[in-house]
């Protein structure tokens, strides 16, 4: 399976030489002003296995732990990468890009691992599946990593 995509316009395409490793739905507001949409869906490559093979997306540094990459022609959210280990999970730390699976060609080939800060879900959207949901709270990792920028800060 080839992975790649880009932004709606065509100036930024990439591509992926291994299959994602994590793919979820986010709920966090962050999540959903970036996107203007109710959550986002995303996955994950190692960064090693990622290249943009045209143009670069703008990058918007969202939190004090995470940047936000875009286009800055026809403003598709394309990317998320932490900035800060969120713990031992090696899939989700600096050496990690998270990709918004609606900007792959084959979103379709992409299945879902769980659903992540449920707790500001909207509740009029609702997902038949049993995935695993997680709140932000419950995120070890999460907490750690805003310390660490917190004391980079300071």
């Amino acid at each position: 399976m080839e992975w790649t995509g880009g932004c709606l316009c065509g100036a930024i395409r990439y591509e992926a030489s291994e299959p994602p490793n994590k793919s979820g739905i986010c709920h966090c507001r962050n999540c959903q002003q970036w996107t203007g949409s109710a959550y986002w869906a995303f996955t994950g490559f190692p960064l090693s296995a990622f290249r943009f093979t045209k143009g670069e997306p703008k990058v918007y540094r969202s939190s004090p732990i995470g940047d936000r990459g875009f286009c800055p022609d026809c403003g598709s959210s394309l990317t998320l990468q932490y900035l800060e280990s969120l713990g031992e999970d090696a899939k989700s730390g600096p050496d990690h890009i998270w990709v918004a699976i609606g900007t792959l060609d084959h979103p379709e080939a992409v299945s879902l691992n769980y659903h992540y800060a449920v707790e500001t879900q909207l509740p009029w959207v609702k997902f038949d599946d049993d995935l695993p949901r997680t709140r932000m709270n419950e995120d070890p990792g999460l907490e750690a990593a805003y310390g660490t920028a917190e004391r980079k800060a300071n």
